[in-house]
């Protein structure tokens, strides 16, 4: 089950320039807002920090659970201009001597 992680992949592949290690970087920064949704819904911070924690309490947990997605089109807004495809994208594989 993907969950919509396709999406989130495909924008990790995108911000990372089309390179492996970009993509993991990519991969790196949207599964952390990810896990930081999460842990924010399984524990909110209260006694560490009482001036964060009625802040945080007074976000619905649906934008918690929706933060992956929105950093996704956040960073996406921002990048997809700049980013080039490589020159092979989207052409068929063909053999010499194929028709």
């Amino acid at each position: 089950m993907t969950a919509g992680r396709g999406f989130i992949a495909l924008a990790a592949v995108i911000f990372g320039r089309w390179t492996p290690i970009g993509a993991w970087g990519g991969a790196l920064i949207f599964m952390y807002f990810s896990a930081f949704g999460q842990a924010v819904r399984i524990r909110p911070p209260g006694a560490e920090y009482p001036q964060l924690g009625p802040i945080m309490d007074a976000i619905p947990s649906q934008v918690y659970g929706a933060l992956p997605y929105i950093v996704t089109i956040v960073i996406l807004a921002g990048v997809v201009g700049r980013s080039i495809a490589p020159a092979a994208d989207g052409q068929p594989y063909v053999k010499e001597g194929q028709t």
